[in-house]
This record gives C-alpha cells, sequence and structure tokens, in this order.
C-alpha cells in the first residue's frame, strides 16, 4: 500500500489541460476577473462567496449581494467586502457590473431566478437540484444555449481533483460492474428546509443528485434501461430516505441510497474486473482517492489525499470542504470556462443535469412524490417562509 499526499490547491486547470468540451466558443471570452453576483444571502452563499473571496482579485470579484431582505443583503457585502447590496433579485439582474450569478435561494425558486437573470444576459451558476421539474431543467438550458450564455448546474463534487483521479482510473478498472453510493446526514442539525415540502425539501432532490451524479460520472449520461426505487415519506409527502437501483443498457449496475434521517458513511465505490476505486467519506467533497488494483499474483492499493484549500471567513457547515472550501475548485472551474467562452463544463455537462433530472423525475413518479402545487401557471407560488429561507 502506498500513501501519496497531493497538493491541490490552484491545480485544477493543470489536471484538466487534456479535456476538450464540444461546445465551441460561443460570447466575448473573459480576460478580466470575472465579477460576481450572489442572489440569496442564506448558509450556502456564505460558503461559495468565502471561496471566491480566498481566491486572487485579478480572477475575481465580489461585486453585489441580493436578498428579498435588504439588511441581510448589507451585511453580506460588509462582510465580504463587496460592493454593493441589493433589496431584490431584479436589482442584482440589472446590474451591467455584474458578469455571473451565483443562485444560492431555495429550491423551487431556482427556475424563476435563472430565467431572470438570462433575461439581463448574466452567466449562471445555480445551485443543485437545478430545478425541481425536469421539463423546467430543459427549458433552462435550451434558454442558455440560445442565448449563449454559460450556465451550470452547482454540483461542486465533479470540480475535486479526486474526481479528476476517478475519471483518469476508469478505464483501467476493465468492465465496471458495480457502483455503490451512500449519502445519509440527519440534516436537522443543518436546516429544517429539508422537511418541507413548500421550500422544495426532500432527500431524493436535495442531496440525491450527488449519489446519481456519482453513478452517471461512471456509466455516462444516457437514461438508463431500469430503475427502480423504494422511499420512506413524511406526512408532507416528501421523501426522507430513499433507495435506488438503476441498470444501463451495457448491463453496469448502481446501487444508490440517501436520506436525511440517517447518518450513513458517505462513501462511493467502483468495483471493476481489475481493480476498484474507493472516494471515502465525504464522496461528494473528496480528500482522499483510493485505487486496488488486482492482477493473477497480486493486490496493489494506492491512496491518496488531497488537501482542501483553506479561506478567510468562517464557513456554515462544519468540516474542511464539507464547510464549502472545496467550492474553490468550483470558482476555478466557472473562471477557466468563460475565459475559453463555453456554454458548460466539460466535468459537469447540460446532459450530465439533464441525465440526473430525468432519473429524479423516474424515481419521484415511483414512489409517489411531486411538486405540482407549490406552482401556479409555471410559477412558483411562495409560502409565508419564503422571506425566512431567502437562501439555503
Amino acid at each position: 500500500m502506498r500513501l501519496l499526499p497531493c497538493v491541490a490547491f490552484f491545480t485544477f486547470a493543470a489536471l484538466c489541460s487534456t479535456v476538450h468540451p464540444t461546445t465551441a466558443k460561443n460570447y466575448t471570452v473573459f480576460v478580466s476577473p470575472l465579477r460576481w453576483g450572489f442572489v440569496g444571502c442564506g448558509r450556502i452563499t456564505n460558503n461559495f462567496a468565502a471561496a471566491v473571496e480566498s481566491l486572487p482579485r485579478s480572477e475575481h470579484i465580489l461585486q453585489a449581494f441580493a436578498s428579498r431582505n435588504a439588511t441581510r443583503a448589507e451585511e453580506y457585502k460588509a462582510r465580504f467586502g463587496a460592493f454593493k447590496a441589493y433589496g431584490s433579485y431584479e436589482e442584482l439582474a440589472k446590474d451591467p457590473e455584474v458578469d455571473v450569478v451565483y443562485i444560492g435561494t431555495i429550491n423551487p425558486n431556482h427556475f424563476e431566478v435563472a430565467n431572470l437573470l438570462m433575461d439581463h444576459g448574466k452567466h449562471v451558476l445555480c445551485e443543485k437540484p437545478l430545478t425541481l421539474k425536469a421539463d423546467e431543467a430543459a427549458k433552462l438550458i435550451q434558454r442558455s444555449e440560445q442565448l449563449k450564455l454559460f450556465f451550470q448546474e452547482a454540483v461542486w463534487s465533479r470540480f475535486f481533483p479526486a474526481y479528476q483521479r476517478l475519471r483518469q482510473e476508469l478505464p483501467g478498472l476493465g468492465d465496471i460492474k458495480t457502483v455503490m453510493v451512500n449519502k445519509g446526514q440527519t440534516s436537522g442539525r443543518y436546516s429544517q428546509r429539508l422537511y418541507r415540502k413548500e421550500l422544495g425539501g426532500g432527500a431524493l432532490k436535495d442531496i440525491g443528485g450527488y449519489a446519481i451524479q456519482f453513478a452517471i460520472q461512471v456509466f455516462g449520461n444516457e437514461m438508463p434501461e431500469k430503475i427502480s426505487a423504494v422511499a420512506q415519506l413524511n406526512n408532507e409527502t416528501i421523501d426522507t430516505t430513499t433507495s435506488l437501483l438503476i441498470q444501463w443498457k451495457n448491463g453496469g449496475i448502481a446501487q444508490l441510497a440517501v436520506s436525511t434521517l440517517a447518518e450513513m458513511p458517505n462513501e462511493a465505490f467502483v468495483f471493476g474486473a481489475n481493480g476498484t476505486i474507493k472516494i471515502p467519506n465525504s464522496f461528494m467533497q473528496p480528500e482522499h482517492f483510493e485505487l486496488e488494483r488486482k492482477s493473477k499474483t497480486s493486490t496493489n492499493t494506492t491512496k491518496e489525499k488531497y488537501p482542501v484549500p483553506k479561506v478567510n471567513h468562517r464557513l456554515t457547515y462544519s468540516g474542511g470542504a464539507a464547510g464549502g472550501t472545496g467550492m474553490v475548485y468550483e470558482a476555478q472551474e466557472v473562471r477557466r470556462c468563460m475565459q475559453e467562452g463555453w456554454l458548460e463544463s466539460p466535468h459537469m455537462t447540460h446532459k450530465d443535469t439533464l441525465a440526473i433530472m430525468n432519473i429524479q423525475e423516474a424515481v419521484l413518479k415511483q414512489i409517489g412524490v411531486n411538486y405540482d402545487d407549490l406552482y401556479k401557471d409555471g410559477r412558483y407560488v411562495g409560502s409565508l417562509l419564503n422571506s425566512v429561507y431567502d437562501g439555503v
């Protein structure tokens, strides 16, 4: 067994230099610093802003924060040294000095807010889940491509060095048989939002995307042939624990389990004919990568560690990368893509997002969960809690 320490901070672009996305240049590339706007001033926005603030000002600038609570926007402006604060999302959307906007609002608002921003020519990084309904995700992606705007679902896991290693090592595993992923946390300690239907809660939509994205990273983003799911629902008819069994055309199987009520190891495994890859706790923001290679005469195990970047502000989720420091990689990737004039990241494509959405939609139908009553005429009808949960 070999233990390899790996230097990861500020090396993501170098790791990705051999990747060539299919999307050609579509807008004027950014050679100046990206000017970031932030919509929704909650805990996740705090963490992403802390990540952006830790990067060189020659590359990233915190331009403006927007909240439906003007006082909260002013607090975030002061905390991170931004230039502007707005008491509405519309004001930020109209600001000509904002290039790209991070959406950290509650899940049901994503579709409406993303459309508002694109109305005003903004590039968008939107927290996952991109939307609660698959058809809304497809509309946003189609519109962004038509408008030639960079548009990305913020699946930050894909940009960690350990995921680059995963992509590099998958071919050497030979015929891949099975993927296993568990993602579970007692989310009540973080947010009651996850248990409220009117706020777009639910284990599958809020954290299930992490497990599904890992499976499609391995098996590809074509729609699986078979999907089977079971779930436990709460009294608001949204899932708190869901298990999935998925099979693709090539025979590959994924066994996935997610829960907002049970602590789980938060690990991911890939089992192939020639070896195994393990991403230990936590696979969604990995600091470790393990590879076991088998031959007829021996088994060789390599363990690698990727120390997470440092940030300058207090994070609102505890624990290293889990606290959000790994969002640095995501911010770097957005800038890399926009420097090239790309509409998407090659490591988290629009097709990847649509695959996640369509799998989730199939599972929701099986387990008896839908969010249709949250919308009227295609718009989120809101909640008395909407102003309280301006951001997640």
